[in-house]
């Protein structure tokens, strides 16, 4: 981002963006970060994602994502860094990215620009995931393990992996790290179900305390899911509110709006909240009051399993140590 010195020249086209900040405590590194909201309406009747081309996908899709990770007998994950803001935009197109700004209330406000690609901007996922295919194109030569592997096993900045020990698990870590650090895309908060991998990464770059200090509840995001690799178990955890004295029509489309299942994973659980939806939502008026013990209002199914827990490593092999035990 830079402070414009010069006026903004009126005659061509431009946009200021909307910007607010969102408080996240649960993050391990960033508390706070500002939005842009590039949906917002100007005074031409349009915004700036209204006039964006929304590219096709070029990343593997979530499930494929997550079977592959839970096949791994040795697993580990990160993300890149601030990966937006590693992404320079051409010149010609920054100024639509223009915010007004002062540092303190005792200065005036500014014009500033910012240079990189911008979280929220319709084409900003294209961008960021097209930049990962061509440094693998390019790398592929130098980092063949590592080329081939961020070809499949990263969706959007999330690099979700792993391999069948831990020799392999550290060179393909090792490699997958020095092949984006060289492009400017550094990898943090690394998590890893076995200590071995983890070893020579700094304290900074992991996503939490060293392995030997963790505790059995520690644990990371991924995918929608969550992952505790001391114990390497995945869950999935629904944080409803607190049920409202008196349930309304309007109150439970909230709660279920608030269940998020990415993958269809809990379908079987939450099939009667949707059946809700779908079968009954049109014949009750939004602040009618609604009966929580008849079967429709199956909300309770949710709150009995809101943390569902299973191991992460599927195999079709019998352990040896469980069957001789």
């Amino acid at each position: 981002m830079v402070k414009l010195l010069d006026p903004v020249d009126e005659s061509q086209p431009h946009c200021y963006l909307p910007h607010h900040p969102v408080f996240k405590e649960s993050s391990t590194t960033t508390k706070v970060r500002v939005v842009f909201d590039a949906s917002c309406k100007t005074s031409s009747g349009f915004s700036v994602n209204d006039l964006q081309l929304v590219e096709p996908i070029v990343q593997e899709d979530l499930l494929s994502i997550h079977i592959r990770f839970r096949i791994h007998q040795i697993a580990f994950m990160a993300d890149v860094e601030k990966m937006y803001r590693q992404i320079l935009l051409h010149h010609l197109f920054r100024r639509y990215q223009l915010i007004l700004w002062c540092p303190s209330p005792d200065l005036p406000i500014a014009t500033y620009e910012l240079q990189t690609v911008t979280y929220r901007f319709a084409s900003s996922p294209f961008l960021e995931t097209r930049t990962i295919l061509q440094i693998v194109q390019d790398a592929a030569e130098m980092y063949p393990a590592a080329a081939a592997v961020a070809q499949k096993d990263f969706y959007v900045d999330d690099f979700l992996s792993g391999a069948d020990d831990v020799e392999s698990a550290i060179h393909l870590r090792q490699e997958m790290s020095t092949m984006l650090s060289a492009a400017g895309f550094p990898l943090k908060k690394w998590a890893s179900n076995s200590p071995e991998v983890l070893a020579d990464i700094p304290e900074d770059d992991l996503a939490f305390a060293p392995y030997h200090d963790l505790q059995d509840d520690q644990s990371v995001s991924t995918l929608g899911l969550i992952w505790e690799p001391r114990s390497d178990m995945m869950s999935f955890k629904v944080q409803l509110p607190l049920p409202a004295p008196v349930l309304t029509k309007r109150k439970v489309m909230s709660y279920v709006a608030q269940i998020f299942d990415p993958l269809g994973l809990v379908g079987p659980i939450i099939v009667n909240a949707k059946l809700f939806m779908q079968l009954r939502v049109e014949r009750i008026p939004w602040n009618a009051r609604y009966n929580r013990h008849t079967p429709d209002s199956s909300l309770c199914i949710v709150g009995q399993h809101n943390n569902l827990l299973g191991r992460r490593y599927f195999t079709t092999v019998e352990n040896p140590s469980k069957r001789n035990g």
